[in-house]
């Protein structure tokens, strides 16, 4: 392994006996993002290169092989893997994904949304190179609630707004000069915001197909900062009772409470840790992000995360 720029790693098949290469890279990728498997008709002529750079919760590959298939079946998914959503983006070469049911083929500038929880295919024909990001499912639920109506479906990245994500991810391959360790925090938001815009310009109908339950965490999300975001308040912001509202959260991880309480208290870890915030007084970020009360909310963050707000920050920078 190898280190190329600030935070950026990278692991080559050139030194590994054809023999072992195929076995080699399924343990270096499978290293990176959620386990898989592969299969190819012989090794020869086989190679692989990848580099990585690790922005917060976000992970960036840049993967450069040859003729392929990749698969993730039921036997390869496991409770602690399928936090992620992954999106891959096409530089060089074709790609042939189905999941759900969905067959599609992405070439050079398109790009294709997957879920870490369910099986999947991957076909490659020839060399390829893609940039391939993971991402955690619930900052991007967060900001696409409908995000799984996109799975399986090709994005362009050769126009807006799917260019916005292409040119950050390629530019950051391109790895022609260090990157500022304070950098890592914003760039991890500006992935995640990018991402989130590429789909969200996708014209596929959403909208009118979104659920009751997806439109209310809409709906929360874009009001988070008001503190008086109550579960009552957002019920009669959609016409339904208090009760069906609970009802509607009850397969959910959260109640609508707590649902409330989590997105603000990842927004206010978020900007702990941004070099643009910190000379910003912790209880002017709390206040600012829904909380009535600094000691309830200092609280809060402490069992969530499981320091103090001052203790987090200070990390952050240390």
């Amino acid at each position: 392994m190898t280190v190329s720029g600030f935070g950026w790693r990278d692991l080559s098949t050139d030194a590994v006996p054809a023999a072992e290469r195929l076995e080699y890279w399924r343990d270096a990728t499978n290293s990176l993002f959620p386990p898989t498997r592969l299969r190819r008709d012989g090794v020869e002529g086989f190679y692989g290169h990848v580099a990585w750079l690790g922005l917060g919760e976000v992970t960036i590959a840049d993967i450069v092989s040859t003729s392929l298939d990749v698969f993730r079946t039921e036997r390869e998914i496991h409770g602690g893997d399928d936090r992620w959503y992954e999106l891959t983006i096409q530089i060089e070469g074709e790609c042939g994904f189905s999941q759900d049911g969905r067959d599609t083929v992405i070439g050079p500038r398109a790009m294709v949304l997957y879920d870490s929880r369910r099986p999947y295919t991957m076909r490659f024909r020839g060399p390829y190179r893609q940039v391939s990001l993971k991402v955690p499912r619930r900052a991007l639920r967060e900001r696409v609630p409908s995000v799984d109506l996109m799975v399986a479906q090709r994005l362009l990245a050769d126009r807006m707004p799917g260019r916005f994500i292409y040119d950050l991810a390629a530019g950051l391959c391109a790895r022609d000069s260090d990157l500022p360790p304070d950098l890592c925090g914003r760039l991890e938001q500006h992935v995640l915001e990018l991402t989130a815009t590429a789909l969200l310009g996708r014209d596929t109908g959403s909208a009118a197909g979104l659920s009751q339950l997806d439109r209310i965490k809409a709906h929360i999300l874009a009001n988070l900062d008001d503190a008086d975001l109550s579960p009552r308040a957002i019920a009669e912001a959609h016409g339904i009772s208090l009760r069906r509202l609970y009802e509607l959260f009850e397969a959910e991880e959260q109640q609508v409470a707590r649902f409330v309480q989590l997105q603000r208290l990842d927004r206010i870890r978020r900007e702990l840790a941004d070099p643009l915030m910190k000379g910003l007084p912790i209880t002017t970020i709390a206040l600012r992000r829904g909380f009535k009360d600094f000691s309830h909310f200092s609280r809060a963050f402490r069992r969530q995360f499981g320091v103090s707000p001052g203790a987090y920050r200070a990390g952050a920078f240390s």
